[in-house]
């Protein structure tokens, strides 16, 4: 059995996060039985040193970087652990390695350098998001995970508000907003480049077949459409954006949005 590391909100649906959602989606592509343990932020780096799993990554800082989604995987016959496993993109390489016969999340190994630059590339391409979702993201939050949240992700962003130290002291005019939101369309539109190629065969990243590239977009959809909320300016918005693409884009991904 997959123990599956989610971070919780008080959302309907608990589940929100961009990164783990594309580890979710994956699972749930592939049909594997597993079970969410939900970590509040403040015990992400505990819980993953008590696994031996080790830091995804490094602030600017140098300090270390705890973060989900990560998998225990546990071999039902013998109660072994088979594998323990941090980061969405190691996960799903994990994934279709050891479950071959399940559907795969990289369908053609010729493919798999392109779609790794793809994935890593993705924080770049989103730059301007960062400050409206985080600031959206914050009071969706349990109470136990803002502080934490709000001092990380200042520290995400000190290239542009250097010497910050929490969300709350980085100012978004409603002008500033406005421009930043027009930004964050324009990244839509560089993503709409990136797909339309294979709009021919389907409207997936590789045209007429599901891979872990689209769970990477459908993560990012899902979040925001769960922290600005599906009546908001802003989702209605990107489900108008490039003739509608989103939208049916996620509506797609929909028999794979099941939170256990």
């Amino acid at each position: 059995m997959i123990t599956f590391f989610d971070i919780p909100s008080t959302i309907s649906s608990n589940a929100w996060s961009l990164n783990t959602w594309r580890t979710r989606f994956a699972l749930n592509y592939k049909g594997l039985p597993y079970k969410t343990e939900w970590v509040e932020y403040p015990d992400i780096a505990g819980k993953l040193k008590g696994h031996g799993i080790g830091p995804t990554g490094h602030y600017p800082d140098g300090s270390p970087y705890y973060s989900l989604p990560a998998i225990i995987d546990i071999d039902d016959a013998t109660g072994e652990r088979k594998a323990a496993v941090a980061n969405s993109f190691d996960i799903a390489k994990y994934l279709d390695e050891a479950y071959p016969d399940a559907p795969k999340l990289f369908p053609h190994g010729d493919k798999d350098q392109a779609m790794e630059r793809f994935v890593k590339g993705w924080p770049l391409m989103w730059e301007p998001l960062y400050i409206i979702a985080f600031k959206a993201t914050y009071p969706k939050l349990n109470p136990a995970s803002q502080p934490h949240f709000t001092v990380a992700r200042a520290k995400d962003l000190q290239d542009v508000y250097p010497g910050k130290e929490r969300l709350e002291d980085m100012p978004l005019s409603p002008e500033e907003r406005a421009e930043s939101w027009k930004k964050v369309k324009a990244c839509f539109d560089v993503l709409e480049e990136k797909v339309k190629g294979t709009d021919d065969k389907g409207q997936w990243y590789l045209g007429d077949e599901i891979s872990f590239a689209d769970m990477v977009i459908g993560g990012l959809l899902v979040w925001l459409k769960a922290i600005f909320g599906e009546d908001s300016v802003e989702w209605r918005d990107i489900q108008k954006w490039n003739d509608g693409r989103w939208n049916k884009f996620l509506e797609g991904l929909k028999d794979f949005q099941n939170v256990d």
